[in-house]
């Protein structure tokens, strides 16, 4: 899922930064960036891996073992996300979730069309989405170098190499 990962990248930097909020391109990326999300949450669902439910971990233990892991400058290399990585993830998807729930209702339900209280949360969720992103990418570089373990290339390719 690599690849949705890319796709919600590209809508989130051509929707925030570069296209007029509200217009048609805007809402069809919204649109494209909804069905990733629900599509990665099927593939979550369904698959195996480092990429399913399966292996979510999210009890106490799994944090202090993992803090664990970075206080001693030690990730395991054979891993998938972490999990304030998971964390991370689900407050990414409810973002998109919301972006396109409110857009969808200020554009297209004549009856919230110029509602300021859905602008509103609109623009709170894509302004939380962007602190997201940056706290992603400040995550990948900093946890990858204190931690020993390279996060960009998979990210890429798919695979991860020893150093």
């Amino acid at each position: 899922m690599r690849i949705g990962h890319w796709i919600l990248v590209a809508v989130f930097t051509l929707n925030y930064f570069l296209l007029e909020p509200g217009g048609d391109i805007h809402q069809w990326l919204g649109y494209t960036a909804f069905t990733v999300v629900l599509v990665r949450l099927l593939w979550a669902c369904l698959s195996t891996g480092y990429a399913s439910f399966q292996s979510l971990q999210l009890h106490p233990g799994n944090f202090k073992q993992h803090f664990h892991h970075l206080r001693h400058r030690q990730i395991p290399f054979d891993t998938g996300h972490n999990p304030v990585g998971w964390l991370m993830i689900f407050a990414t998807w409810f973002s998109f979730i919301g972006l396109a729930v409110t857009g969808f209702m200020m554009e297209e339900i004549d009856a919230w069309f110029g509602n300021s209280l859905l602008q509103d949360i609109h623009g709170f969720l894509s302004d939380l989405l962007y602190a997201i992103v940056l706290l992603h990418i400040l995550a990948v570089f900093i946890v990858g170098w204190w931690g020993h373990i390279p996060l960009v290339r998979p990210m890429i390719t798919g695979y991860r190499t020893k150093r």
